[in-house]
Parts: structure tokens; sequence; C-alpha cells
């Protein structure tokens, strides 16, 4: 198929523009998938699927329910901070005190609500220290967004100051008041049981038995992807003024043979009805997709050029890549858990201090011009073979070829197919199909060599339905015609009242029901009625059918009208969809899995607040007029004031949010242990940091994601528990997260560049 976004486009002069496709940027038409790619984000997208998977295969106590209550536990209290520090940093801004503000914040209430004695605190009721603690908070958020705009110092020199002066007054106000570096006696104070139901609470899921559970998500995930595939396909190609005659039949053919072969495929068991029904699922999936494509869209002009050798030598490199991950993988000893040890003893020193000495004669050719700048990886790659050598077992060894070959391979092929495709839309679908043929072999190698369900059935199961996605999309692209500008909206007023409606009548009875105890209990960390997950299981009640109306609107608009525009809200049904079946999967536990467990699990407060923040901070940036100046005041402080944009107002609210985040949070610690160190947060925000830039926010401003920031907080707890999950040696923590972390941002920038060249 030709490359509509490539295509040479000329001025009105008929001056030609060249390959980009238009004379202006901001006019060139970019599907929802290269969209998704030039999101700040999308670094943090692929570390969190890529860290997930990774500790899910090692480790099993991962993807339980437990494990993950664990990991977002971690990732609670760190998101909840990120995500203001990030819209900080977007707005050019750092605030260094972020980490210890929390601390103060939880030692203010806690002293404030002391009884009073000769080590003891005020004797105020929470219901007055509690507010007390936010407007300290307020104040010290209020008093670093002033100074930085009012002398113009670098905000960083400025909460350094408010760092070092909160720390001290956090160790001598402690010291003070208690003779302890520590202050406690939180749950004495007057007003504790309602302010720890607000902070203290926690959701025990042990007894939340659903035996239905895996056809539950299972049917959702299943329709989240299918909603998925379309919205995309209804994004990319363009609508026909009046659908085919034959494609109406082949998509309702192929879709019911996908259903019954899918059936099939669940409730049979053995090895040659796997294969028949696999493969009458995927052929059937095919032969929809095929139909809907000639029901719906445009026929695509087919173009027939030569491809150059480039896209040969691609498919051959990929090809050759994936047939070497195999081989290797069938030579190596699977159980095999002693060092690789193909450097020892006085060799393995010569070697390793022959590449560090290598190493520093390159980088300073690198720096004076003389090499390239990536020379002096040639000398660390050389240092660091003694190092694989002596820490990597044959095990792991034969994995991460395994791994990086397989998905080199893959790569390769991708590219090969993209190429091709620009000179001949016949050769696009041929090396694409090779590619999903090349990953179907993959997934059946996998569940050959694998020992365990999870890599046998659902791993591999996995790896078939990217084979199916990869081919679909090829087919789509072959047989239809790309848009040349986006969809049109859909008015879909009507439905969204419809599902308000709806939702706000379920949650204002299912809310009615949860607090006066009528329906199911939700216990908190006392194992009383929690005010707060009361409040949250009637508004995700209320959501859901929300949620169920609004998908009914869309597939009407999708399929009984002539609307353009449905892919777009299409997308939004498929997340909700994909995001319940997750919750069904981590929030519900079957009736064999409940006998089995031994332990509680609990989802803590800190959760939803960290949920909450990811939620609004997204809002704010995308969705409000503040968001805009933030992007603003980061990008051009001057310009955006110039046009009118209040640029000093924005900053201290900002400096501000950091600081209501920091009174959450400090809440959290102080009301889950009833006592504070000294030194609690001190450092934390350089985590904060970290975490954001994680998730894409860079740290020269105007430019990032709330939503990535909370990403980059679940990578950080999914990595820092995952590693003692699976058993590994946590002296080597740091080192995996701070590699892991680089290589999230590396791979965003990389990703975010490339994407941006194929407009």
């Amino acid at each position: 198929m030709a490359d509509t976004t490539t295509a040479p486009a000329t001025e009105p002069d008929g001056e030609d523009t060249g390959a980009v496709g238009v004379a202006d940027e901001r006019l060139a038409f970019r599907g929802p998938i290269q969209q998704l790619l030039t999101r700040p984000e999308i670094g943090a997208i692929l570390g969190a699927a890529s860290v997930w998977i990774l500790f899910w295969l090692v480790s099993a106590p991962f993807g339980t329910v437990g494990g993950t209550a664990v990991y977002l536990d971690v990732a609670g209290l760190l998101g909840i901070m990120a995500v203001p520090v990030a819209l900080l940093m977007i707005g050019g801004e750092f605030d260094l005190s972020s980490g210890s503000m929390t601390g103060a914040t939880a030692i203010v209430v806690i002293l404030l609500s002391k009884e009073v004695g000769e080590f003891g605190g005020a004797g105020l009721s929470l219901h007055v220290a509690v507010p007390l603690a936010l407007a300290f908070a307020l104040t010290i958020g209020w008093f670093n967004g002033t100074v930085v705009e009012k002398t113009s110092l670098p905000s960083f020199i400025v909460t350094l100051g408010t760092f070092f002066i909160l720390i001290g007054a956090k160790l001598g106000i402690a010291k003070l008041f208690t003779d302890k570096v520590i202050v406690e006696g939180l749950d004495e104070a007057d007003g504790y049981e309602f302010w720890n139901n607000i902070f203290g609470a926690g959701w025990i899921r042990n007894n939340h038995v659903w035996d239905g559970r895996d056809w539950g998500w299972a049917g959702l995930l299943i329709f989240g992807g299918v909603a998925l595939l379309v919205g995309v396909l209804d994004l990319t190609f363009q609508r026909r003024q009046t659908p085919g005659p034959t494609g109406l039949p082949v998509f309702l053919g192929g879709t019911a043979a996908g259903l019954i072969g899918f059936a099939l495929l669940l409730t049979q068991d053995g090895s040659s009805s796997d294969w028949i029904f696999g493969t009458v699922t995927g052929a059937g999936i095919l032969v929809g997709v095929a139909g809907w494509c000639l029901w719906r869209y445009d026929r695509a002009p087919k173009s027939d050029g030569s491809p150059d050798s480039v896209v040969g030598r691609l498919v051959a490199g990929g090809v050759a890549a994936v047939v070497g991950a195999m081989i290797i993988t069938a030579v190596m000893d699977a159980s095999d858990e002693s060092q690789i040890n193909i450097l020892t003893g006085s060799l393995s020193k010569v070697v390793f201090f022959s590449g560090v000495g290598l190493m520093g004669v390159l980088a300073i050719l690198a720096a004076s011009g003389r090499v390239s700048q990536g020379m002096p990886v040639v000398g660390a790659a050389v240092a660091g073979l003694p190092a694989i050598s002596f820490l990597v077992t044959v095990q792991a060894a034969r994995a991460l070829l395994f791994v990086g070959l397989a998905v080199a391979g893959i790569f390769a092929l991708s590219a090969a197919a993209r190429r091709g495709r620009a000179v001949s839309s016949t050769l696009g679908l041929g090396i694409s199909i090779l590619t999903a043929v090349a990953i179907v072999v993959l997934a059946l190698f996998i569940r050959s060599e694998g020992d365990s369900r999870k890599i046998r059935v659902e791993l591999t199961v996995s790896i078939l339905l990217v084979a199916v996605a990869v081919a679909s999309m090829a087919l789509a692209t072959f047989l239809s015609a790309g848009r040349t500008i986006a969809a049109p909206h859909v008015d879909l007023s009507r439905w969204t009242r419809y599902a308000g409606i709806g939702g706000l009548a379920t949650a204002g009875v299912s809310i009615l029901t949860e607090l006066a105890d009528i329906g199911p209990a939700l216990l908190n960390a006392h194992d009383d009625p929690g005010i707060i997950f009361g409040l949250v299981s009637g508004l995700a009640r209320g959501a859901v059918a929300g949620v169920v109306i609004y998908a009914v609107g869309v597939l009407y608009h999708l399929l009984f009208t002539e609307d353009d525009g449905a892919g777009r809200p299409l997308l939004t049904v498929a997340l909700a969809a994909l995001g319940l079946g997750l919750a069904a999967k981590l929030l519900f536990i079957t009736g064999a899995e409940a006998e089995a467990t031994q332990a509680v699990t609990r989802f803590r407060v800190g959760v939803l607040y960290y949920l909450l923040a990811a939620g609004a901070g997204t809002w704010l940036l995308m969705r409000t007029q503040f968001g805009s100046w933030t992007f603003a005041v980061g990008g051009n402080k001057e310009a955006s004031r110039s046009v009118g944009v209040p640029t000093a107002q924005t900053k201290t609210t900002l400096f501000m949010m950091v600081s209501v985040a920091a009174f959450v949070a400090g809440m959290v610690l102080a009301f889950r242990l009833n006592s504070v160190q000294a030194d609690v947060g001190n450092g934390q925000e350089f985590r904060y940091i970290i975490v954001a830039v994680v998730g894409g926010n860079l740290l020269t401003g105007g430019y990032g994601s709330a939503m990535g920031a909370a990403l980059g907080a679940l990578i950080w707890g999914m990595i820092s528990q995952g590693i003692g999950f699976s058993a590994w040696n946590t002296d080597w923590k740091f080192l995996v997260l701070g590699s892991l972390l680089l290589v999230a941002v590396i791979v965003n920038n990389y990703v975010r560049s490339r994407a941006e060249k194929f407009r």
C-alpha cells in the first residue's frame, strides 16, 4: 500500500515540499499508533509492561493479588508525590524539599495532637491538628513559590535551603519535645478513629470470592482487545461512502468461526485439539478482519516497486536471529545454575583492566572529537566480559540470549516490512505475515521448553495473540486505504447523559448499601467498615454501569449509523474494558485460591490516593487551562507572560500542589505507623524526580506527563519488590534498579524520536 502520510505534496505555487507530505508538520495526519509512540509516557508504558512480564515469569507470587498489593503499596506512596513533582517539573521548576516535607507534616500532626506534658505536645484534637498540618504544608509551598518568583533565584537553590531547614527542624523539634528522634502516640489522640478511616484504612480482599472470575476477566479482555483493534482500524483507514456488499457476510462468518474455535479451545484438552482449534480461531479472526475492511473501508491503491537491498538484509538478519535464538536455547542446559566462566583466573583480570584502560582512552579521544561519542562503550564491553562471566549463570545466559535474539529478529522483520511496504504493498504484506509466523514459531518453541503452566499456557497464548494482531494489521493495511485527515468527532452527548444518569443512580444505591452495611463488607485495617473504601466501591460500581451504557451507545453508532468518528470513543471503551478485566483479576479470588492462601491481602488507602493523583494530574494537564499554563511557563516563561499567562500564580500553585501531596503522603505514613522518625522522607525527593524522568518528563521543563510519572512510580515499586519475590541477591538491588530505569529513559527517547521521523 502506498504510504499516504509520506507522499510528496506541493505548495500552492507548485514548489515540492519533499517527503514529509505537507508543508506544515502540524497538518500531517498521524494514526493512533504513531500518536501513542510520540507520547511522553511511551517509554514508561513499555518499561512497566516489560518489568511486569520479567518478574511474572521468574516469581510465583508476583502475579497474584497479594503480590500486586505489595508492590502497589510501594508505588502508591511514591506516586502520590511523583505526580505533582512531575507537574512542577513540566512548569520548569524543582522542589528539593518535597521529601523532607512529608516527614515534617507527619511530625507536626503528631505533636499537635500529642498530650500536653513534660515530653508532650499541644493536646489538640485531630479534627484541628490535621487541618493545621495541611495549612503548614500549604505555607511551605507558598513560601517556596513566592521566594522563587520574587528573587528570580533557581528553585533548586531555594528549595535546597528549605530542605535543610526542614530536616534540621524535624530533628531539633523532635528532640526538644520528646527527647527522642521519634515522635509517637498518634493512636491515643482524640478523633483518631475518624481520621484513621481516611488515611490509615485498608481493603482486605480475602473474603471477596468470585468463582467465575477467570471467565469474567477473560471475557472483558477479549472484548477490550477486539474493541481496541476495531478502534485502531477505524482511526487509521478511510470509511467507505457506501458499505461493501461482500464484506458483511465474510465478517460475520469469520467472527463466528473465531468465536467457535476459541470456545472449543477453552473447553477441550489435548495437544491435537489445541492445534486444530487454535488454527480455526486464528483463521477466523483474519477472515473477520478482512471482511470488516471490505465492508467498511475504501480499497487501498496497490504499489508494485522494487525493494532496495536493505530489505533483503533485514529479512535475512531477522530470520537468522529468530533461528539462532531457538538453536542456542536448545543447546544450552536449562538446569545449569553454575557461572558461565568463559574468562577465569589471570586472564579475566587482564581483560578487565585492559577494558577499563581502553574505556578511559576512548573517552578522552571521544571528548576531543577524534573518535565517535559512542566508542567508549567498546571498552566498557571488554571490561564487562569478566563480570558477566562471574555473575551470570548458564541458565540466566540462556534466557537472556533467547530474549535478546528473538526481540532483535522480530524488530528486524518489522523494519523490513515497513521499508518493503513503502515500495510494494504485496511485499509489505508478505514480510508482515512472515513476522507473524516467526512470532508463532517462537511461541510454540517457548511452549515446548516451558515447565510451568504460566509459560506453557498463559505466556504462549499471549504471544500468539500478538502474532494475530500483527497479521491482522498487515492484512488491514493491504486491503484498506489510509486516512489523510483525522476522523471527525461523533456526537455521543445523548449516550453520555444516559451513562451519567445510570452511573449516578447505581453509585448512589451502592454507597447507601455499603455504608449501611447491607451489602458486602468493606474492611479497613481494624476490620471495621471503611468509609473511604465504601465510597470508592460505590463509585466504582456506578462507573462500571456508566461504561456499559456508554459502550452500548458507541457500538450502536459504529454498526448502525453512517458516523465516521466512532473509533476514538471505541478506544475509550476498549481501555475501560481492559482496565475492568485487570481489576477483576486483581481484586477477586476464587474459592480454590481462598482455601490455599494463608496471608491477608490488603490494599492500603495510599494506593487509592495514588490512583486519584494520577487521574487528577492527567485531567489537569490535558483538559484545563491551568494545564496549558503549566506547559507554557515551563517552555518559555517570558513568552508566556507576554501573552497573558499568570506565570507567578501558576508556579506558586504548582509548589503548593507538591505541598498538598506531601501532606497526604505524610498523613498516610503517620496513620500507618502511629509514629514518625525525624529522618522520614529525607532524600526521597530524588526518587520522585527520577520516576518523573522515567515517565517521560524533561528536566528542562515544558514537556511531560502526569500519567508517565505514575507509571514511573509503578516501575520502581515492581522492581524493588520483584527482586525480593524472585529471591535474587538484594545486594545488587540498586544496580538492577538503576540499569532498568536508565533503559526505560533511553527507550522513551528512542521510540519517540523514531516515531516523529515517520509522519
